[in-house]
């Protein structure tokens, strides 16, 4: 058989694998519409059921610390903060954790929050984490509910495994100090840990929505606007998809494996009992969710990790596509990192569905996507110049998955829009599908390249952190 010969045998046979793979996607895609819209209409139910005014009204509901680790922040520090300070609760500690920052953050934060050093020598650090510098109180009534953290840089899980040391409560939300969360969400989020039934709830999360070129008024979002720019704004598309009927499936089936790192709930126990936040990997909200969930199955405890649809924390989503790549870059790593760590779930039937289906469905799909498409790059370009491929049935091939694709971002925000109060306004929601129908030409690229970016790090053992992720600052007023 010539060489010929042999690069056509293997031209088919990929053709085969490259139409099973996408065959197999579409398919996960479609469950996920059904299983998402289901999940939507009985989480609805579940909210006239037991409504946020009944839980703010309890007197047994538990007690929340949110965690927020700093870095760098002092652009928007202080109106983070007062976004974290305006939640409706009636019972939470704001803990921020200045990890080792090297601007006027920690000055800002002294001054503007009337803080003075807290002896919290008494308390003990049940995690090993960086040294803890000094730990802060505010002298002003008005902000009883904050406690800064300063301590020497060790990353962000160990700055949120700091909060989670000085914490004094039954749950722990996990933020982010550029977040700008709703203020009923803590309400919200407790709900799933209220709720009868016979499975702990082990993590719950909340959809996370891109604010870039909102109105903030202090610390509130007042005015919710579609970004200016197309990277942003593409962005919404794809975390409206990605959450709304990506994680919402999931959910729906307990198969859940990621629980968002900026905007995350968990109960305290549980957290100390694993350990807290894992510092070797830059992907640790997935490292966490999936080693809580392998400590529930060696327990033969029955679990759920729950997620609500409702958008309740806006973040300032990457503006350009530099920023954009080294943020993919460092997710890519975070979850190579993360599977190969637990890679011993893998088809493994001691760990159930986790080992059997939904750890496998990332490892093929959530991992395995970036490297077949750019497989599948090569392979055009290779099987193009020996003149295998049929670029008419090419041609068709590309606009039915484009086709496709436009149908599932159509029917994400259509589902958004109907369900929720943002982006309602006819010219928001066509500016979303137009971004929606860019998204395959203009970005989708660009991710791959980032993601493949990270891998290559990981392949060649080039060492990266989290790298420095530059922001432009919330539109803030202060008008009452």
């Amino acid at each position: 058989m010539t060489n010929l010969k042999l690069l056509y045998l293997l031209y088919e046979n990929l053709s085969w694998f490259f139409l099973a793979y996408g065959l197999s996607l579409i398919l996960i895609y479609f469950t996920g519409v059904v299983l998402s819209n289901n999940a939507v209409k009985r989480n609805k139910r579940k909210s006239l059921f037991l409504q946020v005014n009944d839980i703010v009204s309890a007197t047994d509901i538990p007690t929340v610390t949110l965690v927020a680790p700093a870095f760098n922040e002092a652009l928007t520090i202080e109106e983070n903060v007062k976004s974290l300070l305006s939640i409706h609760y009636p019972f939470y500690e704001l803990i921020l954790v200045n990890d080792g920052s090297t601007d006027n953050s920690m000055e800002l934060l002294i001054k503007k929050f009337d803080l003075e050093p807290f002896d919290a020598t008494f308390i003990t650090q049940a995690i090993v984490t960086a040294n803890v510098r000094k730990v802060y109180r505010s002298k002003n009534e008005q902000y009883k509910h904050l406690t800064v953290i300063d301590k020497k840089n060790g990353g962000r899980a160990d700055a949120i495994n700091a909060g989670i040391n000085f914490a004094n409560s039954e749950l722990i939300l996990c933020t982010d100090a550029d977040c700008i969360i709703e203020q009923d969400a803590v309400l919200k989020m407790v709900r799933p840990f209220l709720e009868e039934g016979d499975k702990e709830v082990i993590a719950c999360g909340g959809a996370i929505g891109i604010a870039n070129d909102s109105i903030i008024q202090n610390g509130v979002l007042k005015k919710l606007k579609l970004p200016r720019d197309l990277v942003p704004t593409i962005q919404v598309v794809e975390y409206i998809r990605a959450f709304l009927i990506g994680r919402m499936g999931w959910g729906e089936v307990n198969g859940l494996m990621l629980v968002s790192g900026a905007f995350g709930m968990y109960p305290r126990t549980r957290l100390i009992q694993v350990g807290g936040f894992n510092v070797d990997t830059v992907g640790e909200d997935l490292e966490l969710c999936i080693r809580l969930r392998v400590q529930m199955e060696k327990q033969k405890r029955p679990y759920k990790v729950v997620y609500l649809p409702e958008t309740l924390c806006w973040t300032e989503a990457p503006s350009n596509y530099n920023i954009l790549v080294k943020q993919r870059d460092r997710w890519a790593r975070g979850l190579w990192e993360t599977l190969n760590l637990h890679r011993y779930l893998f088809f493994n039937p001691k760990y159930g569905k986790m080992g059997m289906i939904f750890f496998p469905y990332w490892s093929f799909f959530e991992f395995g996507a970036p490297i077949v498409e750019f497989l599948g790059l090569i392979c055009i370009i290779l099987f193009g110049w020996l003149g295998f491929i049929n670029w008419n049935n090419a041609f068709l091939l590309f606009t039915s998955v484009y086709l496709l694709g436009c149908i599932f971002s159509t029917i994400s925000v259509f589902l958004y829009v109907k369900n929720f109060r943002h982006y309602a306004t006819g010219k928001e929601v066509v500016e979303l599908l137009l971004a929606a129908y860019l998204e395959p030409f203009l970005f989708h690229p660009i991710l791959v390249y980032g993601q493949m970016k990270g891998y290559f790090k990981k392949i060649f053992r080039v060492k990266s952190g989290w790298g420095t992720m530059t922001r432009k600052g919330f539109e803030t007023s202060d008008v009452k």
